[in-house]
C-alpha cells in the first residue's frame, strides 16, 4: 500500500513484482489516486514481464517467496536456502538458459561444505520456485531434471527421550517454556509449526496444523489436549496474542510470540538440556519421542504416519525398530512350538552359534 514520510505530503510506493523491487513517487497527496497509481505500476510490471517471458533466477525466487513462503512458518529457512543457491548460481541466470548440468556443478560444489540433506532440500526448493513461474507467470523454463542430482542421505538418527530425561528437562526448563515443550512431546509437530500456530486454527475437536512446503493437516484434540489447551495463557498484547502459545520477554515482561529459529526460545532449550545432562539431544528429538511413543502404544505404523503428517509411509518406517523390539520380548515369553513358555534346548559340542 502506499506510504509517506514525516518530510513529504505525496505518497511513494515500494512493492515487489514477480522477484522485482519498485520503488517510487506517486505523483500525488490522495491516498486513492495514490492507489491506483501503485495499481497501475504493478499492472504495467506483470504485462512487461509476460511479454517478455523471461525470467531471471533472482526474481523466480523473490516471486516464490512472495506469493508463497513468506506465508510459511518455514519463511526464513526458504530464504536462506535461496541465498545460499545465488552463491553458486548469479542471480541474473535466466531460466531458459539453465542446463542440468549448472544443477550438478551446484550440487557437487555444496556438498563440500554441508550435508546432502541441506543440499537435497535447496534443490527442491529450487525445483518448486523455478516451477511456481513457470506455471503462474508464463516463465520460459526448460526440460530441467531436479531430482536426479540429489544425494544419498545418511538415515537420520533416532533419538527418544527417556521419562527420567524429561523429567530432568522439565526440571531445568524456564516456566514459561513448559507449554510449548509438551505440546511438541504430545503432537509430535515441528517447533516452526507449533510456534506460527493461531488460535484461529484450533477447533473445538481438530487443530489446522500448517507444515514445510505449504500444506496442512488436521490433527484431532483428545481429551488431554483440550485440557491443555484451555490452560494455556494469552498474552496481553495485541501482535501476540493471535499465537498460541507465547514466551515470557524478560525485558518488558510481557508474553512475545516465539521465534522459531535463532531466537531467545532456542537458546533457553539448549540450555535446559545441557544443565538436565541430557546427552545428543536437539527439540527435533521431540518429534521423534512423540513417534516411537505412538507406535510402541498403537502398534499402528500407518495411524502414526498420518499423525506425523508423513505423504510416504515410508518415512514413518525409520521407527520400525519400535515395532521389532516388541516383537522380539513377545517370542522371548513365547514358544509357537509350544504354545506356551519357550522351551530349553541342550546345548550340542557342536554349536557354533
Amino acid at each position: 500500500m502506499p506510504f509517506r514520510t514525516a518530510k513529504t505530503k505525496i505518497w511513494q510506493y515500494d512493492i515487489q513484482v514477480r522477484g522485482r523491487r519498485l520503488r517510487g513517487s506517486t505523483g500525488t497527496d490522495d491516498y486513492e489516486e495514490a492507489k491506483a497509481v501503485e495499481a497501475e505500476v504493478r499492472a504495467q510490471a506483470k504485462n512487461s514481464h509476460a511479454e517478455r517471458g523471461a525470467c531471471t533466477l533472482s526474481q523466480a525466487f523473490g516471486t516464490y517467496h512472495v506469493d508463497i513462503c513468506q506465508h510459511q512458518p518455514s519463511a526464513a529457512t526458504s530464504a536462506s536456502q535461496a541465498k545460499a543457491i545465488l552463491k553458486h548460481i548469479p542471480g541474473k541466470t535466466r531460466l531458459d538458459t539453465l542446463t542440468n548440468a549448472d544443477l550438478m556443478k551446484m550440487v557437487n560444489r555444496m556438498r563440500a561444505s554441508c550435508s546432502n540433506g541441506t543440499v537435497n532440500r535447496r534443490l527442491q526448493y529450487m525445483g518448486r520456485a523455478c516451477r511456481h513461474m513457470a506455471k503462474f507467470y508464463g516463465a520460459a523454463l526448460p526440460d530441467l531434471n531436479f531430482k536426479a542430482p540429489e544425494v544419498k542421505e545418511a538415515q537420520e538418527r533416532i533419538r527418544e527421550l527417556s521419562q527420567d530425561e524429561q523429567r530432568r528437562l522439565f526440571e531445568h526448563l524456564p516456566v514459561d517454556l513448559h507449554a510449548p515443550v509438551t505440546f511438541c512431546l504430545m503432537t509430535g509437530c515441528r517447533i516452526s509449526t507449533m510456534a506460527g500456530l493461531l488460535w484461529r486454527d484450533v477447533g473445538e475437536t481438530e487443530i489446522i496444523f500448517r507444515l514445510k512446503g505449504g500444506t496442512t493437516m488436521t490433527f484431532p484434540i483428545s481429551r488431554e489436549m483440550r485440557a491443555f489447551l484451555a490452560s494455556l495463557p494469552r498474552s496481553n498484547v495485541i501482535e501476540a496474542r493471535r499465537f498460541v502459545f507465547t514466551r515470557i520477554d524478560k525485558t518488558t515482561s510481557e508474553r512475545t510470540r516465539i521465534v522459531p529459529k535463532g531466537g531467545v526460545f532456542n537458546t533457553e532449550f539448549r540450555q535446559a538440556v545441557a544443565d538436565a545432562k541430557i546427552p545428543d539431544f536437539r527439540f527435533h528429538d521431540l518429534r521423534h519421542t512423540f513417534a516411537t511413543r505412538m507406535l510402541r502404544q498403537t502398534k499402528n505404523l500407518k495411524l502414526v504416519s498420518q499423525l506425523l503428517g508423513h505423504k510416504d509411509i515410508t518415512t514413518t518406517a525409520r521407527y520400525a525398530h519400535v515395532l521389532v523390539d516388541d516383537m522380539r520380548a513377545a517370542l522371548d515369553d513365547f514358544s509357537p512350538v509350544s504354545g506356551g513358555d519357550p522351551q530349553n534346548f541342550p546345548q550340542s559340542v557342536d554349536a557354533t552359534l
